[in-house]
């Protein structure tokens, strides 16, 4: 199996042409090389070892990928933490994984890393040695940790590459099954054999290829973007959060060909320039389908010049798993799916009651198999053992049902997942915060379409102990949760709607969902020329 190190040197070698922009930086794949090894020098000379695990609590940019390319030359694991994560989330992440280093970036959209750090538990960080600031170092900010600077690592001496193909070098969280996310863990080998994949299906590998990073490089997706187009040895411009305007004056400057992000993205993009054709450079959008409320807008992109489709993935098989072909009719384009990138994929779906493998056409859980599977759930053996079958299949707990030329369709997630923020949310997360914030009432969070995108909404109904009103818990909940993951609106209810089944009652979501999509259009503000009928 080929290294990620491998092909950063092969892109160096085919490609001096291709840039990496992050602001007003562009560098070749050369010093992108160059700078990951004196970086991994600078962290194994402050006790970065094999296997030790370094978490990234950053923005997309140069220090991000200069410090995950260390990781590589390493044998280190790098950690993925949202920058829109906050305390309890972070700190979570950092205890369960046993982090050994930690990347910051202090300056970056006035998060207050620092603040969350000293209100972290002690006990959860034991393992933690040492912070690295994108900026000053934080020196002194926690007892028994050293500090750093990213300019510091990139001064030190460099490191001789100790890449290896059967190594971890990645940890994803999953969207989980429980109140705790998995850590799917990924050699190096199996990321540089899919990033391969992705830039030929995708024609990351066009000599003119250039895309635009505007997905975070903390979530699967955002990864597994710029490993394609690493392996396709393209430019690609960084940003470090996405504004539409922003984003579609870098396309048109830098002649961008190629872009992701769930729908609403596109959808603002696009928004923000009322052209009939306003990129004529862009090809291709790789798009996951968040907001319910645009269903019919592939048409509209694709006249204006954009062709998108949609594919499928997880933290357990990466992003572009698949992808719809590109000669499918926009209302199919526009359904998660696909086919998959590598040929030798196998895919089966199995009956949700019993064990009977069904036909094409039939909607059950898919199971997969393919080369470029993660390796286990990070300290986890359990659960890993269970994730796979007797012959080596991984069960993705989702629904889909087989269709003609190897291709499938996505019906749905075995279980009541929250398309939130541009990412999967098990909603026990926020359950299990707020019924502790709210003195152990029930808890019930669903999610409500809006022309913005998903929003959370709560259901409470309330126990023997004073219950806070809605203004306090929403409160309560910032600076413990992400800003996407606070609700909108916390309700109490005297009872949830239930169903009877084999099993007991079940709550019925999908009744809690109407009630909630009703509330913020009745809470939406009325166009004027609406009150002036009204009155």
């Amino acid at each position: 199996m080929q290294t990620l190190v491998a092909q950063l040197q092969a892109a160096a070698a085919t490609a001096p042409q291709a840039r990496i922009h992050d602001g007003t930086l562009a560098i070749g794949y050369a010093e992108l090389h160059a700078r990951s090894l004196r970086v991994a020098g600078g962290l194994a000379r402050r006790g970065v070892r094999e296997g030790d695990r370094v978490a990234l609590w950053l923005p997309n940019g140069l220090a991000y990928l200069d410090l995950v390319h260390a990781c590589h030359h390493l044998g280190a694991i790098a950690v993925a933490i949202n920058t829109r994560f906050r305390t309890a989330e972070a700190q979570s992440i950092l205890q369960r994984t046993g982090a050994r280093a930690l990347a910051i970036a202090p300056g970056f959209k006035s998060i207050p890393f620092h603040d969350m750090l000293a209100q972290m538990d002690r006990a959860a960080l034991a393992e933690l040695r040492l912070v690295v600031s994108d900026g000053e170092a934080a020196s002194g900010l926690l007892p028994g940790v050293a500090a750093t600077a990213h300019d510091e690592l990139l001064a030190a001496e460099p490191l001789l590459s100790r890449a290896d193909p059967e190594l971890p070098v990645a940890i994803f969280a999953t969207s989980g099954t429980t109140s705790a996310p998995k850590f799917a863990l990924h050699r190096q080998g199996h990321i540089a054999r899919h990033g391969a994949r992705i830039a030929a299906a995708f024609g990351f590998d066009a000599g003119d290829a250039h895309l635009l990073q505007a997905v975070p490089f903390c979530g699967i997706w955002g990864f597994s973007q710029w490993m394609g187009t690493a392996a396709g040895a393209a430019s690609a411009s960084l940003v470090p959060f996405f504004e539409a305007g922003a984003a579609g004056r870098l396309i048109r400057e830098r002649g961008i060909t190629h872009l992701s992000g769930p729908d609403d993205l596109i959808q603002r993009l696009f928004d923000a320039f009322p052209e009939e054709r306003p990129f004529p450079t862009l090809r291709e959008a790789l798009i996951s389908t968040f907001n319910p409320t645009l269903s019919g807008f592939t048409t509209e992109i694709d006249r204006r010049g954009l062709r998108m489709v949609n594919g499928y993935g997880m933290s357990e098989i990466f992003s572009f798993f698949s992808r719809r072909r590109a000669d499918d009719p926009p209302e199919l384009r526009q359904r998660p799916g696909g086919v998959p990138l590598d040929p030798q994929a196998q895919l089966r779906v199995r009956a949700t009651a019993g064990d009977e493998l069904l036909g094409l056409g039939e909607v059950g859980r898919l199971e997969v198999k393919v080369d470029t599977l993660f390796s286990g759930y990070f300290g986890d053996p359990a659960a890993t053992a269970a994730a796979f079958t007797e012959d080596g299949f991984f069960r993705t707990g989702d629904l889909a049902a087989l269709g003609p030329g190897g291709s499938f369709d996505l019906v749905g997630r075995d279980g009541d997942f929250l398309r939130l923020g541009g990412f999967l949310v098990n909603p026990a997360e926020i359950e299990d915060m707020l019924k502790r914030l709210a003195g152990g009432a029930e808890t019930v969070v669903v999610e409500a379409a809006t022309a913005r995108g998903n929003k959370p909404v709560a259901f409470l109904r309330p126990g023997a102990a004073p219950l806070p009103d809605e203004t306090a818990l929403r409160s309560a909940l910032q600076g413990r949760i992400a800003d996407f993951k606070v609700p909108v609106r916390i309700v109490t209810v005297a009872q949830f709607p239930v169903a009877m089944g084999p099993n007991g009652e079940k709550i019925q979501r999908h009744r809690l969902r109407a009630i909630a999509t009703r509330l913020l259009e009745e809470s939406r503000p009325t166009p004027p020329e609406t009150k002036r009928v009204a009155e």
